[in-house]
């Protein structure tokens, strides 16, 4: 396949046939090749404007999905297309420039935040590394206000380190920090498991008035499954690194075909009924 599609009606994200093998050490000297398959022939698409939920427990590949999307990482298998461009398969200067396009937001705020950088430092750092064209220290430090103000913090937290920050907080930073760029997609790995309950709902609920607001779409990664049935449009099973099924989160949730499905949905308090319950918090 060339490496940019040529499809008009191409979807934002579109992966096909994603695979990832990791080499583990030998058991012994003589002993065979060892590896681990963390992905094997997983295919989706995202449109514009939308939100996917990729879940499983942990160990099903989640994570390595992410980082494959995100370019930071090779897969072994297969090719993942972001508007029509293969990201593993362009130069490294064309990399830097489509990264613009797609961020990332990590689970842990205190540890995706470096501790000795003040949070104009922190949010803009991807227009510098990405040398996109940002204007004088003054434009630069107006797309920082506007991001942080984006988010609910103030302007003058520009000049604070993340300690001075509660984790939802740090969060709202890391949120600012994807949106600097301008992104049409934002790759969220579980973004509000490490919060309390009451800071989760505010920060999805942040997350889903910027996407009304920008038309953003989410690849959301979650072990939970009333935060992927708020936030997003369609869902995908993971299980050992295999897609067990996928759909529309409603007809997912209603008539879920596999049993592994039906039991992440079954593990949720307030089971099955919360789904259709459940409105925005």
């Amino acid at each position: 396949m060339s490496e940019t599609e040529t499809q008009a009606d191409a979807p934002l994200l579109r992966v096909t046939q994603l695979g990832r093998r990791f080499d583990l050490p030998k058991t012994s000297y003589w002993g065979p090749e060892n590896t681990l398959q963390a992905l094997s022939d997983v295919s989706f698409t995202l449109q514009a404007g939308k939100s996917l939920g990729i879940v499983g427990e942990s160990g099903s590949g989640k994570s390595t999905l992410a980082r494959l999307v995100m370019a930071l990482d090779r897969p072994t298998e297969g090719e993942v297309f972001f508007q029509g461009v293969n990201v593993h398969q362009t130069n490294a200067d064309k990399l830097r420039h489509l990264r613009s396009g797609f961020q990332m937001v990590f689970q842990d705020p205190y540890g995706s935040l470096n501790p000795r950088q003040k949070v104009f430092n922190i949010i803009t750092e991807p227009i510098q590394t990405m040398t996109l064209p940002a204007g004088s220290r003054t434009e630069l430090k107006e797309r920082a206000e506007h991001a942080l103000s984006e988010v609910g913090l103030r302007t003058a937290d520009l000049d604070k380190y993340p300690h001075e920050f509660s984790g939802g907080q740090r969060q709202r930073i890391a949120i600012a920090r994807a949106l600097i760029t301008r992104p049409a997609l934002i790759v969220a790995d579980e973004p509000v498991s490490a919060l309390d309950v009451s800071v989760q709902a505010q920060v999805l609920n942040l997350m889903m008035d910027l996407q009304d607001r920008y038309g953003l779409s989410y690849l959301l990664v979650s072990h939970d499954l009333a935060v992927v049935n708020l936030m997003c449009d369609d869902i995908v099973v993971l299980q050992s690194g295999r897609v067990l099924e996928q759909g529309p989160c409603e007809q997912i949730f209603e008539q879920a075909a596999d049993p592994y499905t039906r039991m992440l949905i079954s593990a949720v308090p307030g089971g099955r009924d919360l789904f259709f319950e459940q409105e925005k918090i």
